[in-house]
């Protein structure tokens, strides 16, 4: 792995990269990734591959919704540029056709950055990729890569295996920083509840250096903000793990990926 990259961070880019390159091999894959193959560490492969392992159905499975549902949200939203928030090894400019896209900002650690751009030198993707090295947690820092990217048109955010590493406080203030941005029009992140929280945290143990792990129970520090959900599709498991615990009110937080707009903000798309 490369030393200038937290050890734990990197590991679980390396995982997920890991994960659609399995499903990529399969007789039929639920998304083919070809280009994730070139994310192989070089160092702790050990503990990648079991993070992997562990952690395939849902990785594959959030990835594949939110592709479907930031296709319909450039349908809604011609034009828009798209700023992934902890992009990591994320390869969707270059596995997809995005046609409606106007760039693809990728955010993420300088050094995650550094890598991405040395392992995909040379690849065309299907519409402007541009990157930009930040702290996810820096507000000035994300505002300044949102105000760029909305220059020139409406924004749409994608935050895919963020949150989770992100105390509500964090995701709280985040929200508040990207429902501020007149320019943010939509934004889709995949929450994940308290409880799988919890059993995620028991995995993160296998990774050098551990990881902290934060779970939602309510999607108030997303709507307090100003965001209201205009779209949800729960994360499809092959295994029971998700969903409410005994007792527990079926308006419960279950695992998934949202699709949120400004509360009260609307806008008329012609054609």
């Amino acid at each position: 792995m490369n030393p200038l990259v937290d050890r734990a961070v990197q590991a679980t880019a390396y995982a997920a990269a890991a994960c659609r390159a399995a499903e990529s091999r399969r007789p039929r894959p639920r998304l083919s990734d070809p280009l994730a193959e070139l994310f192989t560490p070089s160092g702790a492969a050990a503990q990648v591959a079991r993070l992997a392992d562990a952690g395939l159905d849902e990785v594959v499975g959030r990835t594949v919704l939110i592709d479907r549902m930031l296709a319909e949200a450039l349908d809604r939203w011609p034009g828009a540029a798209v700023v992934n928030l902890g992009a990591g090894f994320c390869t969707r400019p270059y596995r997809m056709r995005l046609p409606g896209c106007r760039e693809t900002v990728e955010a993420d650690d300088p050094a995650v950055i550094e890598l991405k751009s040395r392992a995909l030198h040379g690849r065309q993707p299907t519409c402007p990729v541009r990157r930009v090295g930040l702290d996810v947690r820096d507000e000035t820092a994300v505002t300044a890569v949102v105000d760029e990217a909305g220059r020139s048109g409406d924004v749409i955010v994608v935050t895919e295996g963020l949150l989770v590493y992100l105390p509500t406080g964090a995701v709280t203030a985040l929200a508040a920083t990207l429902t501020s941005r007149t320019a943010v029009v939509h934004w889709l992140a995949d929450i994940v509840s308290e409880g799988s929280a919890r059993q995620m945290r028991t995995i993160a143990g296998r990774v050098p250096g551990g990881l902290s792990l934060f779970g939602l129970d309510s999607l108030a520090p997303l709507e307090e903000p100003g965001w209201q959900v205009v779209g949800y599709r729960a994360l499809p498991v092959s295994r029971l793990r998700y969903g409410p615990a005994p007792g527990v009110t079926s308006r419960a937080l279950v695992d998934g990926v949202v699709a949120l707009d400004r509360a009260g903000f609307r806008r008329t798309v012609s054609g």
